[in-house]
């Protein structure tokens, strides 16, 4: 009994913290991403999820203060990088729950970083803010956020097309190109530092806009990002501490167990301009290029084809096929740019297919999605072009699209030009009707399909793009031809 008794008091010793110790607690539950595809808009979401939890003193943190807050002095540079309970909730936020987060910014960092610290040079800013795009996109250059901000840089379409002479339609969107969006980020960064003379004062106005920081300020009476935190927008007094805990993981990574597994290999490629309609599935064709390497190095490109608009467009080409394509240039551009051509014994006929802007008029019971399939274009298309935020729309509203109309051109045996004069002549295309079921209580995908001729459970569910989880409800309207 007595030696029993003396191991359990050695026991309650030994678990005892040390005066002046913090005690960890245990690690929070990993998620469980086996089989998910990575959005990186899941991951800001949770992120900016986390500015908005009432802030309290913690009872234990996993990382010993002491080491974090020693490390941020030694990273510092141009960018004060304090260290407080803010900044350090949000290196154990990355080091921890979003430790998968972390992972890929390390796996993709060298695709984007050296084009960053190019224009942050070019532009004399502090080589740190290369790090304000994992917050703010997660190296995605194609982010979209729910507000409308797009690209590596988040740019709401007002700011760049306004501000910065982007092309943001729904042809091309070069916030997604991230060689103009990152020195449109560097001529914004600049101009806010001017503004504030302080970079976390420029970082919240990066975030928030100027005018909310200046309100902050009049309102809190103090001219630092620390003395207008509680004046700020929730989201924003978060901006800065991840801005710092990123940092810190960016250089601290390995000492927290993460390290990059897969990295994303750069494609090299050369540029092209083109002015003039060009079908770019065409172009993929004939120059042998595949469809994802395309996608990838030209993100800014949003439609399958170039209108003829006037404009000249940026087309990036894989450097492996850009001898071939050099090659074959006038020979590639031409049959990707002509639909057909017909001889006759006098003139040559010239059919071209060219894009011109139109209006829908949505209808009762019609979704985004349901006006994409009739007019045959992207969602996302129709969101760049209208400037929608959601995809809820209104009965009623007036909708921008791009039709494709075929341009008779008559031109003289052995003439090249084509007439700008030339009348344009609207095709017909008969549509097939689209026909819809309402769920009626008691239904289900396989009494649906069964009631209807050819249909399938799986043709259901493809024609309305249907989830796993996807529950029926009375009401609905499914397409089912």
């Amino acid at each position: 009994m007595l030696n029993r008794l003396l191991c359990f008091v050695a026991l309650l010793v030994f678990a005892l913290p040390v005066r002046g110790q913090i005690t960890a607690a245990l690690p929070p539950a990993q998620e469980n991403t086996a089989g998910k595809n990575y959005f990186p808009a899941d991951d800001l979401a949770a992120i900016d999820s986390l500015a908005l939890v009432e802030q309290g003193l913690p009872t234990a943190f996993m990382i010993d203060p002491s080491i974090v807050s020693s490390r941020l002095k030694g990273l510092q540079n141009q960018i004060p990088l304090n260290y407080n309970f803010q900044t350090h909730q949000f290196v154990e936020y990355f080091a921890f729950r979003k430790a998968e987060f972390t992972q890929r910014m390390l796996e993709k960092r060298d695709l984007y970083f050296p084009l960053y610290e190019k224009y942050l040079k070019q532009y004399n800013l502090p080589d740190e803010l290369k790090y304000l795009s994992l917050i703010e996109s997660g190296l995605e250059p194609r982010a979209l956020s729910n507000k409308g901000a797009g690209g590596l840089w988040q740019f709401m379409p007002y700011t760049a097309r306004g501000d910065f002479g982007l092309r943001v339609d729904g042809v091309v969107d070069e916030r997604f190109d991230p060689e103009k969006a990152t020195e449109a980020a560097c001529k914004y960064l600049k101009q806010l530092y001017r503004i504030f003379g302080d970079w976390h004062l420029a970082l919240a106005a990066y975030n928030t806009g100027p005018g909310n920081v200046k309100r902050a300020i009049r309102k809190c009476g103090r001219s630092d990002f620390w003395g207008i935190y509680n004046c700020l927008p929730k989201q924003t007094r978060a901006y800065v501490p991840q801005f710092i805990a990123m940092d810190y993981m960016m250089n601290y990574h390995a000492d927290h167990a993460i390290h990059a597994e897969k990295w994303v290999k750069k494609i090299p490629f050369d540029t092209i301009q083109v002015k003039g309609y060009l079908n770019l599935n065409r172009l993929k064709q004939f120059a042998s290029i595949h469809v994802d390497t395309f996608q990838f190095i030209n993100p800014h490109l949003i439609g399958a084809t170039i209108p003829n608009d006037n404009k000249t467009v940026v087309v990036y080409i894989p450097s492996s096929r850009f001898e071939y394509f050099k090659s074959n240039r006038k020979a590639i551009l031409d049959s990707a740019s002509f639909v057909n051509q017909k001889q006759t014994d006098s003139l040559a006929s010239l059919y071209v297919d060219k894009l011109v802007k139109r209006r829908y008029k949505v209808k009762r019971g019609q979704s985004l999605y349901d006006v994409a399939r009739i007019l045959h274009v992207s969602v996302l298309e129709l969101k760049h072009l209208n400037q929608l935020r959601t995809n809820r729309i209104n009965r009623g509203k007036q909708l921008l699209y791009f039709a494709r109309i075929r341009e008779k051109v008559m031109q003289t045996p052995g003439d090249s030009t084509v007439d700008e004069e030339a009348p344009v002549v609207q095709v017909k295309v008969r549509k097939a009707k689209i026909r819809y079921h309402k769920v009626r209580s008691g239904d289900t995908l396989s009494d649906i399909a069964e009631r209807y001729q050819g249909l399938t459970i799986t043709k259901l569910k493809k024609l309305n793009r249907m989830r796993a989880s996807t529950t029926l409800r009375p009401g609905m309207r499914l397409r089912i031809s």
